[in-house]
């Protein structure tokens, strides 16, 4: 008896630590309400709606706040860290002063500056604060009236396609096209994209070629899987799994996308877990899964685990069965009474 009163004490006096440390916190808060909660989560009105504040995230308590002065008339959100009124244009809470076209500065896909004249490049994500340089420079050759950002990657123009801001020759202008964060087509092939590498053509139908995944596309008749294998000296080398499929309806992926059903077989990383029933297979969740007889993990068996019984346990974060628990598919000790 005597445990479970200090048990209700202990709980309302986390409970109003925690409301006591919120009211605090309220008290403290310097602003009012988002001005765009669409475009940006760093420009706020102040308190009394009078003013501007920048704070990045809306974290004063950690990265800080810095008070705008600006035409509260004409003010508006143009992207995440870009903003103007009738007569500056502003990155994070500084006038950008470089000669820009104010009633023209627009910002696409929330990060790309322009105006009528230039696209423009961000140099210095610190230009809020930093006092050398401009921040900005413009990006050459760019055309402000056709632009449009395809991907973070991939950018295109009436002239040019633009791959990490320079202008790229290696594909078709007029017909390339971005499948996924991944993959990239035009009409000689389709691409693998990898950081800083030359895109690496893949022998998959143009014409049928969509996303799945980031890592996973199809044609018509495979399901292309982007892996790793680890090669010689511990250097990373790129695969390409070309897997056959019956039904694209019937192409499922689980939570963390490693794992993928395709047609009557369970996928790991692109090998086929043999003895995986994709009739009752499913995901438990930290790289382990399940199916009527076995426990995987990250697609090998886990020797001697009850598939029947093993779940995860939200209340201490282990995952057990009746007899045992597990971490990294290994046993780790005895389960506790059900």
């Amino acid at each position: 008896m005597i445990k479970k009163i200090l048990m209700i004490l202990a709980t309302i006096f986390v409970l109003l630590i925690t409301l006591g440390g919120y009211g605090v916190y309220r008290f403290l808060n310097p602003f009012g309400k988002l001005v765009n909660e669409e475009l940006s989560d760093s420009y706020f009105y102040t308190r009394d709606g009078e003013g501007i504040v920048f704070s990045p995230m809306g974290n004063w308590f950690s990265l800080g706040k810095h008070d705008m002065k600006v035409d509260m008339a004409t003010f508006q959100v143009l992207g995440r860290d870009y903003a103007k009124d009738k007569e500056y244009a502003y990155f994070k809470s500084k006038i950008i002063d470089f000669g820009i076209d104010v009633a023209s500065f627009r910002v696409k896909a929330n990060y790309v500056p322009m105006d009528k004249n230039h696209v423009y490049i961000l140099t210095d994500n610190y230009y809020h604060i930093g006092e050398k340089g401009e921040g900005f420079k413009v990006f050459e050759d760019a055309d402000p009236e056709t632009y449009e950002q395809l991907n973070y990657d991939f950018a295109k123009d009436k002239n040019f396609i633009f791959r990490n801001e320079e202008k790229f020759t290696k594909v078709d202008h007029e017909s390339f096209a971005v499948i996924s964060d991944q993959f990239c087509k035009d009409i000689n092939g389709v691409y693998l994209v990898r950081y800083q590498q030359p895109l690496y053509k893949i022998d998959a139908n143009i014409s049928e070629a969509v996303a799945l995944v980031p890592s996973y596309i199809r044609d018509d008749k495979y399901v292309y899987i982007h892996t790793k294998d680890r090669g010689v000296e511990t250097k990373d080398m790129d695969t390409i799994i070309r897997i056959p499929f019956k039904k694209p309806e019937e192409i499922q992926f689980y939570n963390d996308n490693t794992i993928v059903k395709i047609d009557n077989s369970i996928y790991y990383q692109g090998i086929r877990i043999e003895e995986a029933d994709a009739l009752t297979f499913e995901e438990v969740g930290y790289g382990y899964s399940k199916d009527a007889s076995f426990v995987f993990f990250l697609g090998q068996i886990v020797e001697g685990a009850d598939a029947k019984t093993f779940k995860y346990n939200d209340n201490n974060y282990t995952f057990s069965d009746k007899k045992h628990t597990y971490e990294g598919g290994k046993v780790v000790g005895k389960s506790k009474k059900w």
